[in-house]
């Protein structure tokens, strides 16, 4: 009995210490989007037209690598809000899906960059391609979702 009131008495003072993270966003998705996520793809992605010649280009491969594997806990951040003013559903598994398969992609992307192989590159980039159109797919471009942006008028002619 002792010993469970021992066990008790270090777990909750364990539990009372956890530390808080008072991170809160600062940007809206389409920032982490435009600053972060497309140069960094783009860089990758790159990679299946022009091959990296130098050290210093495979070196921006590599850091765009971790750069968008890193992103995904920007996307999954708590309070984080989108430019038209809602949140981020960070919350719904659908949500979760898509950011685990672009911190995948990007992790697959890395080791191929760090080996200067661009037939591995171009290989990894299937999947880091399917995570960004699967995403967008469902909450950029789909026009039944509740925060697609609204039609633009039709022209007059």
């Amino acid at each position: 009995m002792i010993r469970l009131g021992i066990f008790l008495l270090i777990a909750t003072s364990a539990v009372a210490q956890a530390p808080t993270f008072p991170y809160k966003p600062f940007g809206v998705l389409a920032d982490i989007m435009a600053g972060i996520m497309f140069p960094n793809s783009n860089t990758i992605f790159d990679v299946t037209k022009h091959a990296p010649k130098t050290a210093a280009e495979w070196t921006a491969v590599q850091t765009s690598a971790v750069l968008l594997a890193e992103a995904g806990n920007l996307l999954l951040m708590p309070g984080r809000k989108k430019e038209t003013g809602g949140l981020v559903p960070v919350e719904t598994a659908d949500w979760k899906k898509h950011v685990q398969m672009l911190v995948d992609g990007a992790k697959g992307v890395y080791p191929a960059a760090k080996a200067k192989n661009p037939d591995a590159v171009f290989a990894a980039c299937e999947p880091l391609y399917q995570a960004c159109f699967t995403c967008h797919e469902m909450y950029r471009f789909c026009p039944t979702c509740p925060e697609a942006p609204p039609k633009p008028p039709a022209q007059k002619r």
